[in-house]
């Protein structure tokens, strides 16, 4: 039985670089199958959510109304999806007895959520006969646990119980618990129940900020690539730019390929193919999406259309009169000012070979680049490939030099990105000898920016239950959220990346956690508002200007 974000689905061709506290007096608020607002209901099933939530509560980060605040869950079942009021009767064997327990493929264990995250789901493979499932989410200092039945193998908590635990659970550990069995109409049980398979969850201190805008080829189709984006917490996705509305493009392109954010987050800059991939800029914003920035002048637009790669921006050169995209043009650096069309090819001494897919500091001083033997597109295609660090030099450039911990000779490093500090940067590897291109072998690493030992991330292994083995897996294209957050002591940084598990191009999120003598990486965390059918990749998080996603529900 493959489930969630494990299904095995129809290949869909993937397409890497250019190409495409509280106050005494509790109160109860009822809720169901999902809440529309606190004191509210939209139940569906049976049962509702009896949550003891003291009066008062801490305001949520964003705007809307005060989080609510719980000190236990509701002490009756939930029943999702239409699973009988009788469900505990088929769970009546110690939780320690029967067949092994369902794989857990989420949440995997030891995971941190960012605090404004989706609502928890729990994604189960089970027998392929069970069509009942026993889900326990326990606090150590709640009365009772939360439980909840369904006859899905994805079960998604209620929308009130999340917005209470994420308020009211923060760095302690969740427990989930998780059983299955087959049941009959009549309500008899045919195979099981199973012993309980268990995993657990801790929400960090802080959200996650931004939104994510990404590459996608609908299932089918591996010619059309569209621009699709979200924030962090929304439950669904939206278009953001379709290859029709490029304004600057040939008009036989119809895939748009690897894109990066203008600092002011009201634009792209990305290529455009299927054939070149020359690149070129669109604004995202919902009253002239597809058109050309004013900031871009006529000239400037003529010179980017003519050049390849992938681009890259700086938020300390995008003020009037230094508004500037950074190319690599078929193994050059060229930094082309929008709003004055200065174009300026970058000195790399000590560097024999081509560069490519760059990543600017956010300082504005320094380049990160992927030294390549071969590049394609504006892409690597052949190594050896490391990672080197150029001076930007007011557009001079100057001595390149290998990062260290990212330019080891037995392995292919590239895909750079630079962390929203400066301070580490998120790369993809694969062993020498390896291409880059949609490359089974690549895992993401995170290496100090100023050098040193290269750490591999804990988000690269799918569960153990999965048999599903990194390398392998298609790790690739790491993008870090745009802002890092510091909470006694501890910085909390976030990431993105492509993941194939076990195929279809899906992305995930993971955190890093630095208490300023050790780094913590933590397992990832699958986006299930995202198409699973689709081949989404190569993303970008930023601080985009793009409308929220409409809301759906609960």
């Amino acid at each position: 039985m493959a489930l969630g974000p494990a299904v095995a689905l129809a290949s869909v061709a993937l397409a890497f670089g250019a190409s495409c506290s509280s106050k005494p007096g509790p109160s109860q608020v009822q809720g169901g199958g999902g809440s529309s607002a606190a004191g509210g209901t939209s139940g569906t099933g049976q049962g509702g959510t009896n949550l003891i939530i003291p009066e008062g509560g801490a305001a949520d980060d964003e705007a809307g109304p005060p989080l609510p605040m719980i000190d236990d869950f509701p002490n009756t079942p939930v029943f999702n999806d239409g699973a009988p009021a009788n469900s505990g009767d088929a769970f009546q064997m110690p939780s320690d007895a029967g067949a092994m327990g369902p794989c857990i493929v989420s949440p995997e264990v030891g995971t941190l959520y960012p605090k404004n995250w989706l609502r928890p789901r729990i994604d189960v493979e089970a027998n392929q006969s069970h069509n009942l499932f026993q889900v326990t989410i326990t606090v150590p200092r709640f009365a009772h646990p939360l439980v909840i039945y369904s006859t899905k193998p994805n079960i998604t908590m209620d929308a009130m119980v999340w917005a209470g635990l994420r308020n009211s659970v923060v760095d302690e550990p969740i427990q989930v618990s998780v059983r299955s069995a087959a049941v009959d109409a009549t309500g008899k049980v045919t195979d099981g129940p199973t012993q309980a398979s268990e995993s657990s969850f801790t929400v960090a201190p802080v959200d996650a900020p931004g939104k994510i805008v990404y590459w996608s080829l609908p299932k089918n189709d591996t010619t059309t690539g569209l621009i699709r984006g979200f924030g962090i917490g929304e439950e669904g996705v939206i278009d953001v730019l379709q290859p029709a509305q490029v304004a600057a493009r040939d008009k036989q392109a119809k895939c748009i390929g690897c894109h990066a954010a203008t600092p002011d987050g009201n634009a792209v800059a990305f290529g455009v193919g299927p054939n070149g991939y020359t690149v070129s800029i669109a604004s995202i914003l919902t009253a002239d999406v597809g058109a050309v920035p004013s900031v871009v002048s006529a000239a400037a637009l003529t010179t980017i259309t003519g050049l390849h790669g992938v681009p890259t921006f700086s938020k300390a050169h995008w003020t009037d009169g230094d508004r500037t995209i950074l190319l690599s043009d078929t193994g050059t650096l060229h930094a082309v000012g929008l709003d004055t069309n200065q174009s300026v090819a970058l000195a790399r001494d000590t560097d024999t070979q081509g560069a490519t897919v760059p990543s600017w500091s956010h300082d504005g001083q320094n380049i990160v680049y992927t030294s390549a033997a071969g590049i394609t597109d504006g892409r690597p295609n052949s190594g050896p490939m490391d990672l080197r660090i150029v001076p930007y030099a007011n557009g001079m450039g100057g001595t390149s030099t290998k990062l260290v911990g990212a330019s080891d000779d037995a392995f292919n490093e590239y895909y750079p990105a630079y962390s929203p500090d400066d301070k580490y940067v998120a790369f993809s590897r694969v062993p020498d000898g390896q291409g880059s291109y949609n490359a089974q072998p690549a895992e993401v690493f995170v290496v100090p920016s100023a050098g040193g030992t290269a750490t591999r991330l804990k988000a690269n292994d799918a569960p153990a239950c999965t048999n599903q083995k990194s390398p392998g897996l298609t790790n690739s294209w790491p993008k870090w959220s745009p802002s890092a957050q510091t909470v006694n002591g501890k910085t909390y940084y976030f990431l993105t990346f492509s993941s194939r598990r076990p195929d279809t191009p899906q992305l995930y999120v993971t955190a890093m956690v630095d208490d300023g003598q050790t780094i913590t990486t933590y397992p990832a965390l699958y986006l299930w508002n995202q198409p699973a059918d689709e081949g989404n990749h190569t993303p970008d998080w930023e601080a985009f200007n793009i409308p929220s996603v409409p809301e759906v529900p609960k």
